[in-house]
């Protein structure tokens, strides 16, 4: 499968590369927080992907994000919810997705629970679970 020019530039990416770009977000420097986010939202499947989306996700929520990344990252977030096409260490992408919009989130939460896939009931009783102080931590 092609991947769009967007993932493209993403798929090669080794574990040092990401990590690195991980850790520029604790600078919290604009193009780190533009890169990161658009990483966050790709399709790339790659090694220690979903790995990296969750530590960048873990990191994302301390930084000043404009409305545009954060309409993008919840949009992404959801959307892995109600699809069921996520990897490992998912409830990192879904505390950001909290911490981003918890009214928005929790209603999509609401009605994941009605999807067909057991896993995806399990995340979103998963997030609806949290107690509501600890959306965002």
């Amino acid at each position: 499968m092609k991947l769009p020019a967007a993932n493209a530039e993403f798929k090669t990416l080794s574990k040092q590369e990401l990590h690195a770009l991980a850790d520029a977000l604790l600078s919290a420097e604009p193009n780190a927080i533009d890169y990161c986010a658009k990483f966050v939202v790709s399709e790339t499947k790659g090694l220690w992907h979903g790995r990296a989306r969750a530590m960048m996700c873990r990191r994302l929520k301390h930084c000043a994000l404009s409305r545009n990344i954060r309409a993008s990252l919840l949009r992404c977030i959801i959307g892995r919810l109600q699809t069921g096409e996520f990897s490992e260490q998912f409830k990192d992408q879904l505390r950001l997705a909290l911490h981003l919009d918890p009214k928005q989130t929790l209603s999509a939460c609401q009605e994941a629970l009605l999807n067909a896939k057991p896993y995806v009931r399990r995340y979103a009783a998963w997030a609806l679970a949290l107690p509501r102080g600890d959306n965002a931590a």
